[in-house]
């Protein structure tokens, strides 16, 4: 992904990505502008046992001439393994279990997964926030989210609620993939908070 180029969060098939860009399906986040084909951006996703070298589209904006990274909602912005890779480890921690044997349940380093854990942490306030108030969007009949008696689990509750929530709403979604692609891809950012236009 390119340093500093905005990322918007687009469905997990290129062939429907590439038409709906090169039909000018697409809208500028920043002003609602007409996206147009600017290239690809190669990068590597790895998901369980096997990494594939991907290209991600890029775009430009008509309007305000600003680029942005098409990022598919099975990624996280950032991060090599795809979002249900991530999912699964936090959900081990969440369980109990600590981050050796969770890198070793998915053949990954320690320290990958460590950071992913920290990083998720260091937010969980946030996503549990973000996810809680999506979820109440999503299904305004939605009743109390239920604490789970830490910080973390509490983030991951939210997050499961809200992905029902769209599954209501908008019909079947991988979780992880409704987690990507509220979060704006930046589940596990460092500075971006959390966001993601029209949801």
């Amino acid at each position: 992904m390119v340093r500093g180029a905005p990322v918007l969060m687009v469905g997990p098939d290129p062939g429907v990505v590439e038409r709906e860009l090169v039909a000018g399906g697409l809208a500028c986040p920043a002003c609602a502008g007409e996206l147009r084909p600017w290239g690809h951006v190669r990068r590597w996703l790895r998901g369980r046992g096997s990494e594939q070298l991907v290209g991600v589209r890029r775009s430009r904006c008509r309007a305000c001439l600003v680029t942005h990274v098409l990022l598919p909602v099975v990624a996280l912005g950032r991060r090599l393994d795809l979002a249900w890779v991530i999912g699964v480890a936090l959900a081990a921690k969440a369980a109990g279990a600590g981050s050796r044997r969770v890198a070793a349940g998915l053949g990954l380093p320690a320290s990958t997964v460590r950071g992913w854990l920290r990083r998720f942490a260091v937010r969980a306030e946030l996503i549990r926030a973000h996810f809680t108030a999506l979820a109440c969007r999503l299904d305004p009949e939605l009743g109390p989210i239920t604490a789970r008696g830490s910080p973390l689990a509490d983030a991951l509750e939210a997050v499961g609620v809200a992905a029902a929530a769209a599954v209501r709403r908008w019909g079947p979604a991988e979780p992880w993939m409704v987690a990507a692609g509220a979060s704006g891809g930046w589940l596990l950012g460092n500075t971006s908070p959390l966001f993601a236009a029209g949801w």
